[in-house]
């Protein structure tokens, strides 16, 4: 394959489509005190709720924004809790044209350093890849909420080839184009393999027919996580399920049981 064609497929594969908070969640969007943080030289804004002594960070996946996680917010001001919500670079409101699970970590970690420390994140896709990935590198939370994870860089990379319709090969070269070009290796940033030490308490919400993320690697990211569950629903697709009244109403359960202020009841130390 020539390094034009890896290039071109390089930039496909990184380029996010921008997309639009649903007009139902605008309302709440509104409400929310707008910041903005510079994360590696490109603005990216913050969207905060609530004065609760718990915060919580929410992270929306690829091709995402903040208004897919406001009725989430929105439950979670409710409860009294602080919420705090990124356009991710390259999505939303946020600067950039390119992006990654490397990227969103960094804007993770930047909320973090700003806004928190944080009692929990509630991420949503490729934001849950990308807070595991945070975590590893000292992003401590008590608890986390993952609703749809990418849970395995193997199976997103094979999605990943079977959507730009390119043989293994090619998208192989894709692959280790995009680790050199973030230093990284997928590998070794595996979600499973990086959780093995984490304390946390973790709950996975998981469509068993996600046509974006097969619920099997949750399954394994939940056995390799010490102190992890699995929720599994049907027929709420990759973002439905974000609005869904009983996912909602089992996350905020799981993110506020016990006392107030920095930990749950019985949680024990915070922890990766």
């Amino acid at each position: 394959m020539s390094t034009d064609i890896t290039e071109k497929l390089h930039r496909l594969a990184f380029t996010p489509m921008r997309t639009q908070p649903p007009n139902a969640t605008r309302p709440i969007l509104e409400q929310a005190a707008k910041e903005v943080e510079v994360v590696d030289g490109g603005k990216v804004v913050h969207y905060l709720w609530g004065e609760g002594e718990r915060r919580i960070l929410l992270v929306h996946g690829w091709a995402g924004n903040a208004g897919h996680l406001t009725v989430l917010a929105d439950a979670l001001v409710r409860a009294g809790c602080a919420v705090v919500v990124a356009d991710l670079p390259g999505h939303g409101e946020s600067e950039g044209e390119r992006s990654s699970v490397i990227h969103f970590a960094r804007a993770v970690e930047a909320a973090d350093k700003r806004y928190g420390p944080f009692h929990a994140v509630v991420a949503h896709s490729m934001g849950a890849a990308a807070t595991t990935y945070a975590m590893s590198r000292g992003v401590t939370l008590e608890r986390a909420v993952f609703i749809n994870p990418i849970s395995s860089y193997t199976s997103l990379w094979r999605r990943s080839g079977e959507v730009m319709q390119v043989s293994p090969e090619a998208i192989a070269l894709v692959r280790s184009r995009a680790e050199e070009w973030l230093d990284i290796s997928f590998d070794a940033i595996e979600p499973a393999v990086v959780a093995r030490d984490f304390t946390s308490r973790l709950l996975v919400v998981h469509d068993e027919n996600d046509p974006e993320s097969p619920i099997t690697d949750s399954e394994t990211l939940v056995a390799a996580w010490e102190r992890g569950e699995l929720m599994r629903v049907r027929d709420l697709g990759h973002t439905r399920v974000l609005r869904d009244d009983a996912v909602v109403r089992r996350a905020v359960d799981f993110l506020t049981a016990g006392g107030t202020g920095d930990g749950a009841a019985g949680d024990g130390p915070a922890g990766r």
